[in-house]
């Protein structure tokens, strides 16, 4: 969610290495405090938008400020902080007066000061496939203490309810040995049960039960498990339906095509979002409502944006079903320019981002996310875990848009990769090619030429959408990919 051309979005994790601190635990206990304690990644939208904010300011990398980052303590002063001001009240559209940053000099604090609501309600319940089941890996190298592990999953497993079940040998709980040294940990979970935002600090409260099993000590927690806002059993606002799509059965299939664009339109993007006081999630929010309108959809668009709704400290260090699926409105009547269309895309997100009772939207229709790519190792113990990439299943969606942001060790654009996930009943392989492959040529045409109008745009001009199951279109696509397609896919994000 970057706003910066030189540091771009791209994780929704923390990415920097953290050490693990050996605690003075009463009664000889390792004090279990999470890696991500004090360096927890933005737990919202908006606090992930201020963390760009300040990352920006200072000029330091994203990785290097976390949703309780100092401001000042990073290196801040009086000439970065007027910039971070001045930039805040651009992008946000809050009045937020001189001592601001001094009353609230965190993201977390700083996203409230803007008027940022804990959410009302998360969910909602069931929006992926709540019957399906979740698969958390967590890649481990290193010399692997069997027993130690075992220890580590009976205690996070007693302090989070979703890994209640997750022990060696038990069901849904697979070791792989991948090499010498080198291990998946494949943790299978209820759907409904957890979310994407789950897996950082499942890999972190792991990690240092590991560490503390493995001195011969129990590990302690700080503080219980917090309690989230209650779930919603059904949404508000149904997406807007993919034009040519048809119903689908409630157990549809689900296929996958994946695609690459490169790290040149990648680098584009973000600098037409930073230019714009926007983010990439909300510019390709923009190309998208612009090519479902100009393909027969009306000019009132609803897309699906699953979020993290982990406002507090303690929620962004918990596993469990803390998100919310925002319904994300935009009217694109008027013709307007696409950098026109844009401001009112950012002003429909954030204020969905702030409102605690933002609408939440139902089954169906088109999603569309941004994922991070994966965070660095945390240490244990001679032993490193890391978050593999996740799977969910997405079965609430006709098609769902996924854009996976890779970066340079610097941080710097590197490509994406996107996949497109669709019912086969309701849109099928080639209108879902079809469909991203015109998202991508009007995403050129709009870097191209942002002040156009969305009837100058190129990139419109292609056949509709076929009919699911028609086969009568090929999409023309950057390096287009049949992926394998499997019940479960990469968990969305938005941004």
């Amino acid at each position: 969610m970057s706003l910066s051309g030189q540091k771009p979005p791209g994780r929704l994790v923390p990415s920097a290495p953290t050490a693990l601190p050996r605690g003075a635990g009463d009664g000889g206990a390792e004090r279990a405090v999470p890696p991500a304690s004090g360096a927890e990644p933005p737990g919202t939208p908006l606090q992930e938008i201020v963390r760009d904010l300040f990352a920006e300011a200072i000029g330091v990398p994203r990785r290097t400020v976390h949703a309780d980052s100092d401001f000042f303590r990073l290196g801040g002063h009086p000439a970065a902080a007027a910039r971070l001001l001045a930039r805040a009240r651009r992008v946000l559209g809050a009045g937020l007066d001189d001592r601001a940053l001094h009353e609230a000099p965190t993201p977390a604090r700083f996203a409230a000061a803007a008027g940022e609501q804990p959410a009302a309600a998360t969910g909602p319940a069931g929006a992926f496939d709540g019957e399906g089941s979740a698969v958390l890996p967590l890649r481990l190298r290193g010399a692997l203490n069997a027993g130690a592990l075992q220890e580590a999953l009976g205690d996070v497993g007693h302090r989070h309810g979703a890994l209640r079940n997750s022990r060696l040998g038990s069901a849904g709980t697979r070791l792989r040995a991948l090499a010498a040294g080198d291990h998946l940990l494949e943790l299978t979970l209820p759907a409904d049960l957890v979310d994407l935002w789950s897996h950082t600090p499942l890999a972190a409260e792991l990690a240092l039960a590991y560490r503390a099993r493995a001195a011969g000590r129990p590990p302690r927690w700080e503080g219980p498990v917090p309690e989230a806002a209650p779930r919603a059993r059904a949404g508000d606002l149904a997406p807007t339906v993919p034009p040519g799509s048809r119903p689908a059965p409630a157990d549809a299939r689900v296929g996958r095509l994946a695609l690459d664009w490169d790290a040149g339109l990648h680098q584009r993007l973000a600098r037409l979002a930073a230019a714009q006081g926007a983010t990439l999630f909300m510019v390709v929010h923009a190309a998208l409502a612009a090519l479902l309108t100009r393909l027969g959809a009306g000019p009132a668009i609803t897309v699906a944006a699953p979020v993290p709704a982990r406002d507090s400290a303690a929620l962004r260090r918990a596993v469990g079903p803390y998100g919310r699926v925002l319904a994300l409105s935009v009217d694109t009547s008027g013709d307007p320019a696409f950098t026109a269309l844009l401001r009112r895309v950012r002003a429909a997100d954030l204020a969905a981002y702030r409102a605690g009772t933002a609408a939440l939207a139902r089954p169906g229709g088109i999603a569309l996310s941004v994922l991070a790519d994966s965070g660095e190792a945390y240490e244990a113990a001679g032993l490193t875990v890391r978050a593999a990439p996740p799977l969910l299943p997405l079965r609430a969606a006709a098609l769902g848009l996924i854009l996976t942001e890779r970066h340079t060790p610097a941080g710097a654009p590197a490509g994406i990769a996107v996949t497109a996930a669709y019912q086969y009943d309701a849109v099928g392989e080639t209108a879902a090619a079809h469909l991203t492959g015109q998202l991508a040529a009007l995403l050129e045409a709009a870097l191209d030429a942002p002040a156009a109008t969305l009837s100058r745009l190129d990139g419109g001009t292609r056949p509709p959408l076929a009919p699911a199951g028609t086969g009568k279109h090929t999409a023309p696509s950057p390096t287009r990919r049949p992926a394998p397609a499997p019940a479960a896919m990469p968990v969305p994000v938005a941004g």
